[in-house]
């Protein structure tokens, strides 16, 4: 004879077990990061919706959501676990300002272009503007002066921002890589360079980020399109839009191209303005 203890099991069916509120809220979180880094490297498999770009803002409010909230508030408290994403930036990006990563930059001996270059261009401008435009390389009067868009590219690129609204002392200016030569900047060069301006990214944190040449673009994007397929419209790079477009030096040779670049610089200061 069987006891009502034993015709009644006390465990839930499978279909039936609750997902504790803290692992469903975690699981949602990893599910984001992932969304976000597949984006930010080119992947276009995703329909760019206005709900998944909340998601992955982490902005969505449901009424799910909302309950597994509730929940937690009365389960012990614990510490959250940062994500493997939180604790490399965190180790990667001990508490320096722009002045020391710049010192460190001009100290640099990590490829063979420190030999015959006359100095290190680093970045200009502070941090939390609204707009960080990033070019290849520097050019040899940017070698000779010191001064990062010297000459007449940087003239243009002057025009360019003024079109938009904006100057020298409201961006800020940087560069992929940071001595120049002769010849174009192979994968060793970029590599070496890349860590700088990854640091001053997170250092400057602006809203948009402009790359103007091939190189920063499809650097930044983990991507091999042309330039002519990636400019016109925004990326993601770590959260932050992207919009790649052509550099100065390149619109000097080609005028053409002016008009395009207009309609990109439109859009980031659209971007710019919250609209």
């Amino acid at each position: 004879m069987t006891t009502p203890e034993q015709n009644y099991s006390t465990t839930p069916p499978a279909s039936d077990r609750k997902i504790p509120a803290q692992t469903a809220l975690e699981f949602l979180q990893d599910v984001r990061q992932l969304v976000s880094f597949q984006q930010a490297i080119g992947i276009e498999g995703y329909t760019r919706s206005p709900e998944l770009s909340r998601f992955v803002a982490g902005q969505q409010q449901s009424a799910r959501a909302a309950k597994h909230q509730n929940v937690a508030a009365f389960q012990p408290e614990t510490p959250p676990t940062p994500s493997i994403r939180n604790q490399t930036a965190t180790a990667a990006m001990p508490d320096i300002t722009l002045s020391d990563l710049h010192t460190e930059i001009q100290g640099c001996q990590r490829c063979s272009r420190h030999h015959s270059r006359t100095r290190a261009i680093t970045g200009t401008g502070a941090t939390g503007v609204k707009l960080m435009v990033i070019t290849d390389t520097p050019s040899a009067e940017d070698d000779l002066s010191g001064i990062l868009m010297s000459g007449e590219p940087g003239l243009l690129l002057d025009k360019m921002l003024g079109a938009i609204g904006m100057g020298r002392d409201t961006v800020h200016l940087s560069l992929l890589t940071k001595c120049h030569a002769a010849d174009l900047p192979g994968p060793d060069v970029v590599n070496a360079c890349l860590p700088f301006l990854l640091r001053e990214i997170m250092l400057v944190s602006p809203k948009v980020i402009c790359t103007m040449g091939t190189l920063a673009g499809q650097k930044l994007l983990h991507t091999s399109i042309p330039l002519s397929k990636l400019r016109g419209r925004f990326h993601e790079f770590q959260g932050i839009p992207l919009m790649p477009t052509f550099s100065p030096e390149f619109l000097l040779k080609n005028p053409e191209m002016k008009k395009a670049t207009w309609l990109d610089l439109q859009l980031i200061q659209k971007k710019c303005d919250g609209k």
